[in-house]
C-alpha cells in the first residue's frame, strides 16, 4: 500500500470516528414510550448570514414540513402541552410541538402546515410581545434588535389558531425576564398577570408555562404551581428525565435552524440534543 492509500485511509477512519462521537448514530433509540417535547421558535427563511446572530432560532418552512411529513410517515402524533400534562398513560410515539415568544411566522408559516398534517402545537407567547424591548440576548443580556423587530402575533391571529382546536396557547411571562433574577413578587407578577392576560384576551383558560431562556428556580416553580398552571417546559433534553409526577420541569429539546434533518431524527429517536 502507497502512502498516498495508507493517508486516505487513516483520515478515512478519523472522519468516521468524529462522524460518529459528534452524532451519537450507534446509540440504542430512547424508550418511544417517553414523549418528546420539542422547541421551535419561529418558523421563516433565514437572513443572510452578516445580519443575523438567531438562524439558529428560524427553521425554514421547507424544512419544518420535512421534518411533520417525516413524522407523520412514522407514526407519531402529537399532543399539546395541556393535554400531555392531564394524561395518565402517555401513548408511545407522542410529539408534543412547542414554540416560544409568539413571533407572527407562526401564523403565516407553521399553522398552515399544521393544519395540512392535522398536527397540534403549543405556542407560548410573552404578553408585551408589542413593545419591542422584550427581547434580549441571552449570552451578553443586551436588548436584540434583530428578535425585537420581528413581527409578533396579532390578537385576531391567535383567535384564529386557537378556533382551529390545533393550537394550545401557554405564558412565556409579561417582558420574557429571567425568573431567578427577580425578587418573589416581581416573579408572582410575571407568572401570574401573563396568565390573567392571556385568558382575558382569548377567552380561555391558560394551563401550561415555558421558563424564559429555561432558566428557573425553586421560587418561580411554587408559584406557576400556585397560580394554577398544570405544566411548566424547560430547556433540559433528556427524554429519560420525563416524569408523570412532576409536570413542572418537563423537558423539551431544541430544534435548530443550523442543523440538519439527520440530527433532527437523531434528536427524536435518540434524545440527543446538540
Amino acid at each position: 500500500m502507497d502512502i498516498l492509500a495508507l493517508a486516505f485511509l487513516i483520515i478515512l477512519a478519523a472522519c468516521i470516528v468524529y462522524f460518529s462521537l459528534r452524532h451519537a448514530w450507534w446509540r440504542a433509540n430512547v424508550d418511544f414510550s417517553y414523549p418528546r417535547v420539542l422547541m421551535y421558535h419561529m418558523i421563516t427563511p433565514h437572513l443572510p448570514k452578516n445580519r443575523s446572530k438567531f438562524n439558529r432560532l428560524r427553521v425554514t418552512p421547507e424544512v419544518f414540513e420535512k421534518q411533520l411529513q417525516w413524522l407523520h410517515k412514522n407514526g407519531w402524533h402529537t399532543m399539546s402541552m395541556a393535554e400531555l400534562s392531564v394524561c395518565q398513560n402517555v401513548p408511545s410515539k407522542t410529539v408534543v410541538l412547542t414554540f416560544d415568544d409568539g413571533y407572527a411566522d407562526n401564523y403565516i408559516h407553521a399553522f398552515p402546515l399544521l393544519k395540512r398534517y392535522n398536527m397540534k402545537a403549543t405556542i407560548y407567547i410573552v404578553t408585551e410581545r408589542f413593545n419591542r424591548d422584550w427581547a434580549t440576548d441571552k449570552d451578553t443580556k443586551i436588548s436584540s434588535d434583530e428578535l425585537n423587530n420581528e413581527a409578533m402575533l396579532s390578537h385576531e391571529m391567535v383567535h384564529e389558531m386557537i378556533h382551529s382546536g390545533l393550537i394550545d396557547i401557554g405564558s412565556h411571562t409579561m417582558h420574557h425576564v429571567n425568573l431567578p433574577t427577580l425578587s418573589l413578587e416581581d416573579k408572582e407578577q410575571e407568572i401570574a398577570k401573563s396568565k390573567e392576560l392571556i385568558e382575558k384576551h382569548y377567552g380561555i383558560t391558560c394551563k401550561s408555562f415555558a421558563y424564559p431562556f429555561g432558566f428557573y428556580d425553586q421560587a418561580s416553580i411554587e408559584l406557576v404551581q400556585q397560580h394554577g398552571y398544570s405544566s411548566a417546559v424547560t430547556t433540559v433534553p433528556k427524554y429519560s428525565e420525563w416524569k408523570e409526577e412532576n409536570h413542572y420541569e418537563v423537558p423539551r429539546v431544541i430544534i435548530s435552524g443550523r442543523q440538519s434533518f439527520f440530527d433532527f431524527k437523531l434528536k427524536i429517536l435518540k434524545g440527543r440534543n446538540r
